[in-house]
């Protein structure tokens, strides 16, 4: 990155849709493939090891480089791209190991407590426990004073996000229609299924002199299909408490 803007500050302006520096843009690239391979097959090795059946990622598809040097900004957006390449990778990878994979809202994921969800302070070895300084590796509670590696405890507050949001559209969801009646038998008799489906439809017949008057009831609308509600995931998920 350092020679792409060295040798643009020498070149000046560069013509529209005109790719500059190419031989380095390439390996630029061929690294960042060969990053997101390596790190999405760790993941995945991983998960299968623990017996995992689902990932979950931060939906990070919205964030963008912030204004500021060229250097800062080509190195944000280097890695947001590579994020995406490690899901995309590993959403496949995965899938042929038998593991889904989900996003979830990347919102203060690193700032909410995993154990009571309040604000944490954020702080380098050696350093007050107080603040929240982006980076650093220790983490600290003030309200249930939990303290531990901040990479772990954003990871615990990603899967409950998984799960907040699975029970409250499992609790959302219409109650299953019930299954239809059994028909009755063919060996009961003509008469008796004819009377089964005059109880049924509602008809109401009476006599009047030599005109017969047929009073029609509304007629029971029947399923057209059965609409089973998914109750539980295949495996059991597992709950971090701390």
């Amino acid at each position: 990155m350092g020679r792409i803007a060295r040798n643009r500050s020498k070149t000046g302006i560069i013509a529209a849709n005109q790719q500059d520096n190419a031989t380095l843009w390439a390996k630029i690239r061929a690294l960042d493939v060969d990053a997101a391979h390596r790190v999405s097959r760790r993941i995945v090795d991983f998960a299968r090891a623990h017996r995992a059946t689902i990932l979950t990622f931060e939906h990070l598809g919205h964030f963008k480089p912030q204004k500021g040097m060229y250097s800062h900004r080509g190195n944000e957006k280097r890695s947001y791209w590579l994020r995406g390449k490690i899901f995309k990778y590993s959403k496949y990878k995965a899938w042929n190991e038998g593991i889904v994979t989900s996003r979830v809202n990347p919102r203060n994921t690193s700032r909410d407590c995993a154990r009571c969800s309040a604000p944490v302070a954020r702080y380098d070895t050696g350093q007050p426990e107080e603040g929240y300084t982006p980076g650093a590796p220790l983490v600290f509670c003030p309200d249930c004073q939990m303290r531990g590696n901040a990479d772990r405890n954003a990871s615990i507050v990603i899967g409950k996000r998984l799960l907040t949001r699975y029970q409250k559209r499992l609790s959302q969801e219409k109650p299953p229609t019930p299954l239809a009646t059994e028909r009755s038998s063919k060996e009961e008799g003509v008469a008796s299924s004819q009377d089964a489906r005059s109880a049924t439809e509602g008809h109401l017949t009476t006599l009047q002199g030599t005109e017969r008057v047929t009073r029609m009831a509304p007629r029971r609308s029947k399923p057209s299909r059965m609409v089973l509600a998914e109750t539980s995931i295949s495996h059991q998920l597992r709950w971090f408490n701390e």
